[in-house]
């Protein structure tokens, strides 16, 4: 038995058609480096951890079901997500599963390296990644029970969540203090109107704001128009009619939409 994280990197396949190879193997070399240099700077993450990096998606396993193991897992989970998006502008998504879980090695033939990734810990996190359409990192019932014996929620911002009447765990990595650092929330703009602002952004924003008051949202949705008009706002009015109609996409949190349409609400009352 073993804890398995599955991510992948968001709207990768769009990304690729926008760049030479040359630059896509640069891309793709700055992903692995950042997973590696933070790995090499980490003893816990070699003692407790392997990883396993296949093209734009990253698999990481325990090599137990210890309960310190699980903390150490939730730590490299949130560095190398973070670490990705402030080095690299690279927003990952994902699902951590547990269960049985193995790489196989297979060496028949000298000049071919081949590798069999096998176990139901594995197929569940891959399933899982896909059931919620955020950039946090969904979790499997009984890893969020272990995580409950940990008293790691508030720690790692984990929280279950009804999305479309079904429950699900969500480790969010990027809470709402670190989105507000101005750095950070101008890259997560610019990446969502590269990526016409999917749904994923929005239940991000959501599931940070979730357990926040309204001015926070208020101060969240201001920043993010200001970064969207910048000096000029006659000239990207269509970029903010992008943000504000892809928010009522079916797909984003009804919860969020409330959000939203209570900020622009006080937009309209006030005149502004």
């Amino acid at each position: 038995m073993k804890y398995v994280v599955f991510l992948d990197i968001l709207g990768f396949k769009e990304r690729l058609k926008a760049l030479s190879q040359g630059d896509a193997e640069r891309f793709i070399g700055d992903f692995s480096t950042t997973i590696y240099n933070l790995w090499e700077r980490n003893n816990d993450f070699n003692q407790h951890l392997k990883g396993y990096i296949v093209s734009d998606s990253l698999i990481i396993n325990t090599k137990s079901v210890s309960l310190e193991s699980l903390e150490i897992l939730l730590s490299a989970v949130e560095q190398i997500c973070r670490a990705e998006f402030s080095e690299n502008s690279i927003l990952l998504r994902g699902a951590i599963a547990k269960g049985e879980f193995d790489k196989l090695e297979a060496k028949e033939l000298k000049s071919l390296g081949k590798g069999l990734i096998v176990g139901q810990a594995y197929v569940d996190a891959y399933l899982l990644e896909g059931t919620v359409k955020t950039l946090g990192i969904v979790l499997s019932k009984n890893v969020y029970e272990d995580i409950l014996t940990l008293n790691a929620p508030s720690k790692y911002a984990i929280m279950e969540e009804v999305v479309n009447t079904e429950k699900h765990y969500v480790f969010r990595y990027l809470s709402i203090d670190y989105l507000l650092d101005s750095k950070h929330l101008e890259r997560f703009v610019r990446l969502a109107e590269t990526a016409k602002w999917l749904p994923h952004y929005y239940n991000a924003l959501y599931f940070s704001l979730k357990n926040e008051d309204g001015k926070k949202s208020v101060q969240v949705f201001e920043n993010i128009v200001k970064i969207i008009n910048g000096n000029e706002p006659s000239e990207h009015w269509r970029s903010l009619n992008q943000f504000i109609k892809n928010c009522f996409n079916d797909d984003v949190v009804s919860d969020c939409q409330t959000r939203f349409l209570t900020f622009l609400r006080g937009n309209i009352v006030n005149g502004k």
